[in-house]
């Protein structure tokens, strides 16, 4: 059996991960929301957003220095994961004291499920810290299990404790159980113990990177967790949950996309930052698999979203179709623009992240303020804002920092910009025929003829060969 398996640095790994996590993502949240409600899903997504908004951040504080970093030493490793730990604790005692807050401020009762949640936050960031080293090695495999084994276990403790009847808890079921088995499956496998080092110099080494990135991280994370929670306080916890959904949706694509993109982009182009040929031309490669993969998938969430939200989640939640077709719609530049982050951490240009980041958070709470939504769909048009300012701006800042002009990667993008193109027409066009007629034959029909449009126009544009960035993976 190993032997028929892909080895453990194997970018097939990636695959299975990406599509593991986008199934588990979307069984797990829309399965659960369906069980417990409109309102009771809204008072779950504000307190696990208030419990993400800190976890995220911290659990990737030194991560990406990490991976950046070449010549990493022991003292690096150590010291880097004992501040974790520290900032950990440190996180849990604020979102106790905060919850409060946070529940008087949405006026729901998520006072005691978010500090129930801020106690994982020490193992969460454990795992983080694992997870980086493991990257920085290439076990795709190692990275793969944690979706492939605990994600499953995780969407099973979450639906068991909705049909026990525990409401809004029942996404807190499932948020500890995958992080308490990831952190085991990384423990036990991870190979790494820390040593009892806490050195300064290494800290030196590694903040000039870490301070920018994990302000961008916070940032980047924290802006829909903090959009969600200031949208609770203009809108009814019904208004919330429909609103979390149709994101959600687009939000599983974007992950698994961006999440793979990560994996292979980011070792990779840590390895070439002083070849900066080698660099542009690799950089080019993951642009072009990144939209290969993104385009077509955000399209086809668009097109389809009626379909799939009738399926997944039933009538009560219909009205989350139309506002995930149009962020889906709004995210389309953003796989043009090809493994942005990943190429400013490479260069240690960290900076760079946290301002296109903060770009992409004011936007959406600007939009909130001025716009002041009170259904789902104007929600969906604050939170567009981001994914519509930022594209043009990162792909300017990057083709400067390569020395490649906009035709160069255009050129990379040819064949998926004109697949997903020929696609979207066709899937337009069945979906029209197929009207009135069973959300899932509508669905399987639609999915079928846009998926053959795109290959017959993809394959030979490739040459019938795999994209170069999976060739010299």
């Amino acid at each position: 059996m190993r032997r028929l398996l892909p080895g453990p640095a194997s970018p097939a790994w990636v695959a299975a991960e990406t599509l593991g996590a986008a199934l588990a993502a979307l069984i797990g949240l829309l399965f659960v929301a369906r069980i417990i409600g409109p309102e009771a899903a809204g008072i779950g997504a504000v307190a696990s957003s208030a419990f993400l908004t800190a976890d995220v951040p911290i659990s990737a504080l030194f991560g990406d220095s990490l991976l950046q970093r070449q010549g990493l030493e022991e003292r690096h490793r150590s010291s880097a994961f004992w501040v974790t730990m520290l900032v950990a604790v440190s996180g849990t005692l604020a979102l106790w004291l905060l919850a409060p807050l946070v529940a008087r401020a949405t006026a729901m009762p998520v006072a005691d499920m978010i500090r129930a949640l801020a106690l994982l936050l020490p193992v969460s960031a454990a795992g983080g810290m694992l997870s980086a080293l493991a990257l920085k090695d290439r076990r795709y495999r190692l990275l793969a299990l944690r979706v492939l084994l605990c994600q499953p276990l995780a969407v099973a403790a979450g639906v068991g404790a909705a049909l026990a009847g525990a409401g809004p808890w029942a996404m807190a079921a499932q948020q500890a159980a995958v992080t308490l088995s990831v952190f085991l499956l990384l423990a036990w496998r991870a190979g790494w113990r820390p040593r009892r080092l806490l050195r300064r110099d290494a800290m030196a080494d590694l903040w000039p990177v870490a301070g920018p990135q994990v302000l961008a991280v916070t940032v980047f994370y924290g802006r829909y967790r903090l959009f969600i929670i200031g949208l609770g306080m203009l809108v009814t916890e019904a208004v919330v949950a429909v609103t979390h959904v149709a994101f959600r949706l687009l939000d599983v694509a974007l992950a698994a996309i961006n999440g793979a993109a990560m994996r292979l982009a980011a070792p990779r182009l840590a390895a070439l930052q002083h070849d900066r040929t080698a660099l542009a031309e690799a950089y080019g490669d993951l642009a072009q698999l990144q939209a290969l993969i993104g385009l077509p998938m955000a399209a086809g969430l668009a097109i389809t979203a009626p379909q799939l939200i009738e399926i997944l989640m039933g009538g009560p939640w219909q009205a989350a179709a139309e506002p995930a077709r149009l962020v889906a719609l709004a995210a389309l530049p953003i796989f043009l623009v090809g493994p942005a982050p990943s190429l400013w951490l490479a260069l240690g240009r960290t900076r760079m992240n946290l301002w296109m980041t903060l770009i992409a958070f004011a936007a959406p709470l600007l939009g909130l303020v001025l716009l002041r939504p009170q259904d789902a769909g104007s929600a969906a048009i604050c939170w567009a804002l981001g994914s519509v300012i930022v594209p043009p701006v990162q792909v300017l800042l990057v083709l400067r920092a390569l020395g490649r002009p906009v035709s160069w990667l255009l050129r990379r993008q040819v064949a998926p910009l004109l697949g997903t193109l020929v696609m979207t027409l066709v899937a337009m066009g069945v979906a029209r025929e197929m009207a009135g007629q069973p959300a899932i034959t509508a669905l399987l029909a639609i999915g079928f003829a846009g998926a053959l449009a795109y290959a017959l126009v993809v394959l030979p544009a490739l040459g019938f060969r795999w994209p170069r960035a999976l060739q010299e993976a």
